[in-house]
């Protein structure tokens, strides 16, 4: 029976290894088997599981966007929240158990990037214990009231519990957005230089300049997430609690990260508003300050990038243009479809196209999957012929 099992996923890889729609279940049980020679590495599985992982995003997109909007709808009251985006890139869970030596946390149901709950808790908790009331005037109160060991640490049981009780405040999981979930996950490498000397738990190996790099990929994230926390005290005195909570996660997310390589940069995420202002604060050509504080940035052109997957919506044609279908982003520019079929919708109806180009006055737009008529001349070369 093992054996059987065993060919069949064989020949699923070799046949139609792009198909899964979770990228979960692609890597705990479809991980291709292979001889190993001794001595020899052969990375072409793992490239072709991260590739299928990366593809089933595409696969599940539809089904997660409904699961997502489901969701904003029945998170509890009272609750702070907001939209994170990653400044660079974000690894949960790297070192948990995997084949592969390095783990990604995804999604269980629908194979997608997550933040755990339990792990922006656990970040809030030591943000609050570590910073938090230490600028406060009364040393003797508001300090220790956000300690964690201090006795009389009120605020911070309040919020986080102890081993006897939980606390007040839910720290509900991250979901990533589905505007930035087909390309979320990011292909990375890390590059050990000395793997003896951590590897030899005697420690009598030592590092060395003459010790081989050790390069090993990975998964990484990018994106925009939905993070929300709550209270189960109703009414304003349990809004207090969640605002403060959700304040304090946000001032540990931007200084501090979550998950792994944060020492390296990785885990950063900004709200909305820091965003924006992260954008304009820098210094233009002639070398003056540009100030950090607008109340409204303007936009200077359209936002999204070639490649990119977004939301648009059917607009009338702007300069009636009979037979073709206009369609804007949100960002206010729009333009036509160039490659496949237009979807057929209604004004105002909602879909997901994909940038072929940008310019200054707006987009032009592909259908997801279908061929560019231009790409013809990239066919491989025949007799007589040309590339």
């Amino acid at each position: 029976m093992a054996d059987t099992c065993r060919e069949r996923i064989s020949n699923w890889w070799e046949q139609d290894h792009q198909t899964g729609s979770n990228a979960g279940l692609l890597r705990d049980k479809y991980l291709r088997a292979f001889e190993v020679e001794k001595g020899k590495n052969d990375t072409k599985a793992r490239s072709k599981l991260f590739d299928a992982m990366r593809q089933s995003l595409v696969q599940s997109e539809s089904i997660y966007h409904a699961a997502y909007e489901r969701r904003l709808i029945t998170l509890p009251e009272p609750r702070a929240e907001g939209i994170f985006t990653t400044k660079g890139r974000m690894v949960i869970g790297l070192g948990s158990e995997s084949v592969m030596e390095t783990g990604i946390t995804l999604q269980r149901t629908y194979g997608t990037p997550l933040i755990p709950g339990e792990a922006l808790k656990g970040l809030a908790s030591h943000y609050c214990d570590q910073v938090l009331g230490t600028n406060t005037n009364d040393q003797t109160k508001g300090f220790k009231k956000f300690k964690e060991g201090f006795p009389g640490g009120q605020y911070h049981k309040a919020i986080f519990g102890t081993t006897e009780d939980s606390g007040h405040i839910i720290f509900h999981d991250a979901w990533i957005s589905p505007d930035t979930l087909v390309d979320s996950l990011q292909l990375d490498v890390m590059t050990p230089h000395h793997r003896y000397y951590y590897s030899d738990e005697s420690g009598s190996t030592p590092p060395t300049d003459f010790d081989d790099p050790n390069p090993v990929t990975f998964l990484s994230v990018i994106g925009t997430f939905h993070i929300a926390v709550s209270c189960d005290v109703p009414g304003e005195e349990g809004q207090k609690w969640a605002d403060l909570a959700f304040e304090m996660l946000s001032d540990a997310l931007r200084d501090w990260g979550i998950g792994g390589k944060t020492n390296a940069g990785y885990g950063r995420l900004l709200k909305g508003d820091e965003i924006s202002a992260s954008r304009i604060s820098q210094t233009n050509v002639s070398g003056e300050q540009v100030p950090s504080k607008v109340s409204k940035p303007q936009i200077q052109g359209p936002r999204y990038k070639k490649g990119m997957r977004i939301e648009v919506t059917r607009e009338a044609d702007p300069k009636a243009q009979r037979g073709r279908a206009y369609f804007k982003a949100d960002d206010g520019f729009g333009g036509f479809v160039q490659s496949g079929d237009p979807p057929s919708l209604d004004i105002r109806q909602k879909t997901f196209l994909e940038i072929a180009g940008v310019m200054d006055e707006g987009y032009v737009f592909r259908v997801p999957g279908s061929r560019d008529k231009r790409d013809d001349r990239y066919r491989k070369k025949g007799k007589g012929g040309r590339k």
